[in-house]
């Protein structure tokens, strides 16, 4: 994890600018409306990028992007079971593998493993690839709230 106002401030313009279809891929569609709920979650997940918490964006991003899938549903007047798993919605709704995949590295920072697939470690031998997933997993909210387009896989950006 890194840390500085000028870093915080760049990942935070760049949060923004991915939000907003700025740049690779652009907005499909700028009139999407987004329910208060993910809304919130969206406040908290620029946060923990902008601060440079890679692991909790990642696992803050599907939840994200499970909370927009429920309230689409619920406005269109359709019942989801509350209990459904992420996988289980995201394969219903007919998103992309790389969703999955995104879903599956959440599971692997949730979920104690032997061996284990977090340790701390991780945080400062590997932040880089940590980074690179975290970007990842907000271009892929991005894609699936506004309908930017899909990333190809995780890489580094500066």
């Amino acid at each position: 994890m890194k840390s500085g106002g000028d870093e915080a401030e760049l990942r935070t313009r760049w949060f923004a600018d991915v939000m907003a279809g700025r740049g690779a891929g652009g907005r499909a569609d700028p009139t999407v409306t987004v329910g208060d709920h993910t809304q919130a979650l969206l406040v908290e997940l620029e946060t923990v990028f902008g601060a440079g918490a890679w692991v909790a964006t990642v696992i803050l991003s599907v939840a994200v992007i499970e909370a927009h899938l429920r309230e689409q549903a619920m406005a269109s007047g359709r019942t989801v079971d509350p209990y459904l798993n992420a996988g289980t919605l995201f394969a219903e709704a007919g998103l992309d593998e790389r969703f999955d995949t995104l879903r599956r590295a959440r599971n692997r920072a949730l979920h104690v493993s032997d061996p284990p697939t977090l340790t701390v470690d991780m945080h400062w031998f590997e932040a880089e690839r940590l980074e690179a997933e975290a970007r990842f997993a907000i271009r892929l909210v991005a894609a699936a709230l506004y309908g930017n387009a899909l990333p190809e896989e995780p890489e580094g950006e500066a």
